[in-house]
């Protein structure tokens, strides 16, 4: 090896990485996807802590620490205006600012823009040095100016997922997670279809896993099923009971009219459950697909759906692009000065 050739072959010492996210906030997928990563980065010996984007106002009082020293900051959103709120902000610190844009609603927020907020919001990205996106739909909605920064990835990670005990699965058990009962999780289509589904498979249940905020359209959804004998509705139920709920349970729907790359689908087929999934997003490989009809829903329950091939997702988590960027930086800090 030549003495001006850095060597990343060597392993990677541990490493300062800052989490920005809402650390205590709304239980759901990105929670967990962060909480995921957190885990495994700390188990490989890294430094990681929390900036809590729950309030910008803590996270600009948390700025001063964070000059000291180089790190990898990490920042997890769902709202491309938060990106451009705290863009800024990271903007002034040391080291490496990545960007996990978790949500597939991505698109709609950029129409539902105006054009000079648009290009705002878009021209901040480029504070970013890495932008890690959930699913391709979402890369090829950004200016080609950031494709050599972007990168397609996972946010489950399953060496994240603490071991549960083995629990008896049944076949006709179906679980539907909804964030606040809001329109787009489809939660009254999954009702619909399992009552459908009930005319063959009379001791078939549903468990609604609801989350987030608990308002007018969760309270909908509640006195919708409130006479349903078959149906239970729990709400932010900590990751280890639902991850339970899904070892029990033979079938998980996601009728969703728009995703990201969901976490609970991932978990679901992780622990051996069938998934039905609405085919208007991208979804991993072995989730059956359907359209968002309540009929077909249940005609894809009862005989199976067309299965999808993966195509829009990968398996790279994010701890692993993490490990990644991290060694691209120590290589660029190694690098001979000229």
């Amino acid at each position: 090896m030549r003495a001006d050739t850095p060597d990343t072959d060597r392993p990677l010492e541990p490493q300062r990485i800052v989490q920005w996210a809402q650390q205590h906030g709304e239980v759901g997928g990105v929670m967990t996807s962060h909480r995921q990563m957190t885990e495994v980065l700390r188990a490989a010996g890294h430094d990681v802590s929390y900036v809590d984007t729950g309030s910008l106002a803590r996270a600009v009082r948390a700025v001063p620490s964070l000059l000291r020293g180089r790190a990898l900051h990490v920042l997890h959103i769902t709202r491309l205006n938060r990106a451009a709120q705290l863009a800024p902000v990271l903007a002034m610190l040391p080291g490496t600012k990545a960007l996990v844009l978790h949500s597939g609603s991505t698109e709609g927020q950029l129409t539902a823009m105006r054009p000079r907020h648009r290009e705002m919001v878009l021209r901040v990205l480029h504070v970013f040095d890495e932008i890690w996106v959930v699913n391709a739909a979402i890369r090829d909605l950004l200016p080609s100016t950031l494709a050599a920064r972007t990168t397609v990835v996972t946010p489950f990670d399953p060496r994240g997922v603490a071991s549960r005990g083995a629990r008896t699965r049944d076949p006709h058990a179906v679980a539907l997670a909804t964030n606040a009962g809001l329109a787009h999780y489809n939660a009254q289509a999954g009702v619909e279809a399992v009552r459908r589904v009930r005319v063959e498979w009379p001791d078939a249940s549903l468990h609604l896993l609801a989350y987030g905020h608990d308002g007018a359209e969760l309270a909908r959804l509640r006195s919708d099923v409130a006479h349903l004998d078959w149906v239970e509705l729990d709400f932010d139920l900590p990751s280890e009971e639902v991850n339970g709920i899904l070892a029990g349970s033979g079938v998980l729907l996601r009728p969703t009219s728009w995703d990201g790359d969901s976490v609970i689908v991932r978990e679901a087929l992780a622990m051996g459950a069938r998934v039905i999934a609405s085919d208007a997003s991208p979804r991993p490989r072995g989730v059956e697909l359907a359209g968002l009809d309540p009929a077909e829903i249940a005609e894809a329950v009862l005989r199976g759906g067309r299965v999808s091939d993966g195509a829009g997702l990968v398996d790279t988590t994010l701890a692993e692009a993490a490990t990644q960027a991290l060694t691209t930086s120590r290589s660029r800090a190694a690098r001979p000065k000229r």
